[in-house]
């Protein structure tokens, strides 16, 4: 299709309408909407659990609640995220008539942009595991995607920096150790802007080099629009579903004893008897090797640790 797609260029938005926007822009569509991309930021921190998540599994609420971020439960697919003014959100809202068919294809028409926007910045970024966009082997890009009504959304967020004490202490998880060594993993394993060119670039430039990118992976021009009646609507409708949503703390569940840090990266918990005593097990596994192992409670020989190394390996196999 030549046509051209309509540019959303928000600025700061409050944490419901940065998430209700494509949710609102996705329930309005039918075949006659305007393909759109927003781009925006947050104005104030929060919390974003994905679809297929449970809040409570995810997050601390009772922390969250009296530290003041909200959490709110979107309605695509990705993991729990911490979100915040020093990320560039772009928001892709396609009818489905227009977009790819599987879900790969999808994913990689959407997000070749964001990586060709950090590729002009300087960067060597590229896009792994579908839907994981990484700056030399670490993350610097949160994205999520699904279908809505009759649209097809991706969405994705580019890390000016990032707090990896916040996100990890807000994490639920089983113990003190299991925290500390996941946000060991945040540090090592999340890039930022910032961190990865030594300066903070400009927002403007990188708002330019999203725009630009957008517009030749698709083909189209983007143009500068706004909402129509109907879309602004449903965009409020979406803000009272979410906020009800984060009322109700929506959601039960137990934490598995395991956390994914990003693809290539994640945590795992053990517990029962090591050796003839209780004893716990954690460890951090990165590209199937572990990366740091802790045992609590007993003391090793050889041999128990041997075993136990290998049902981290065997573990780590599973989720890769």
């Amino acid at each position: 299709m030549s046509g051209p797609v309509r540019l959303l260029d928000l600025g700061a938005a409050p944490p419901l309408r940065s998430q209700a926007l494509y949710h609102g822009l996705a329930e309005a569509m039918d075949a006659d909407s305007p393909d759109t991309i927003a781009i925006l930021r947050p104005a104030s921190p929060y919390f974003c659990v994905g679809y297929h998540q449970s809040p409570r599994a995810e997050l601390d609420l009772a922390w969250c609640r009296e530290n003041g971020y909200p959490v709110i439960q979107r309605r695509i697919g990705g993991g729990t995220v911490y979100l915040d003014a020093d990320q560039l959100f772009y928001q892709c809202v396609f009818h489905r008539s227009r977009a790819p068919f599987d879900v790969a294809s999808i994913y990689r028409r959407f997000l070749t942009p964001p990586v060709r926007a950090l590729q002009a910045l300087g960067l060597p970024a590229t896009l792994e595991a579908i839907n994981e966009i990484e700056v030399g082997g670490r993350r610097i890009a949160g994205t999520g995607g699904g279908q809505i009504g009759e649209a097809v959304v991706v969405v994705g967020n580019l890390l000016l920096d990032f707090p990896a004490d916040i996100m990890a202490r807000a994490w639920r998880v089983p113990s003190p150790e299991f925290r500390r060594l996941a946000e060991d993993g945040l540090r090592r394993h999340l890039a930022t802007l910032c961190g990865t060119l030594g300066q903070r670039p400009s927002e403007e430039q990188i708002r330019r080099r999203l725009v630009r990118a957008y517009e030749e992976s698709l083909g189209r021009s983007l143009v500068p629009g706004r909402l129509t009646r109907l879309e602004e609507a449903a965009v409020r409708r979406e803000e009272r579903k979410l906020a009800r949503l984060d009322e109700a703390g929506h959601g039960a569940g137990r934490r598995q004893a395991r956390l994914k840090v990003t693809h290539r990266v994640w945590v795992h918990e053990w517990t029962g008897r090591v050796g003839e005593e209780p004893g716990r097990v954690t460890a951090r596994v990165a590209d199937g090797r572990i990366e740091e192992m802790s045992v609590a409670g007993a003391v090793l020989d050889r041999e128990e640790a041997e075993r136990h190394i290998g049902q981290v390996r065997d573990r780590a196999q599973l989720d890769g």
